[in-house]
Formats: C-alpha cells, structure tokens, sequence
C-alpha cells in the first residue's frame, strides 16, 4: 500500500470525534493496531483499521467493556452474522 492509503492518528481523530489519546490507549491495550508506522514512527492506520475501529465504537456504544470487546475482536472463529444479531436485539 501506498502512503496515502493510510490515516494519521490525527486525521483518523479529526474524522472521528475520537480523541487522539483514546486511539493510543487502543494501541497500548492491542485493541486496535496500526498497520503501519512511518519514517517517523506516526501510526499509520488503514481502511481495515477504520473498520475495526467500527466495530469497536459499536460494542462500547452497546456497553460491553475493552476486554469483552478485544475478546469478541480477536476471536476470528465469531461468525459476522452472530455479531450482526447480537447487535440487532
């Protein structure tokens, strides 16, 4: 991927309304990790990133907590559409 296929922390907070101190919470816990870091060591984060970071908005929105959501995140073998219907009741 090409530079300008990547966010800066800053840009993903201005795009967001997250603030630049909770996405580097993220990445100190492994919630959610940049999947590139620069010359300069600036986080990179992708389009999947953004997803991710989705995802994670939506389960803390819905009340779980960090750890249950780093759980439900990392846990490859949860199909989507479990998720999915979590959500919708």
């Amino acid at each position: 991927m090409k530079r300008e296929d990547y966010l800066t922390t800053g840009q993903i907070a201005r795009r967001t309304g997250i603030t630049i101190r909770t996405l580097r919470y993220y990445d100190q816990i492994g919630l959610l990790n940049p999947s590139h870091y620069d010359h300069a060591s600036l986080r990179m984060y992708s389009k999947e990133d953004l997803i991710r970071l989705q995802k994670i908005q939506t389960l803390k929105y819905i009340g779980l907590s960090l750890n249950e959501i780093k759980q439900i995140i990392q846990d490859n073998s949860l199909p989507i559409h479990d998720l999915r219907s979590s959500l919708v009741m």
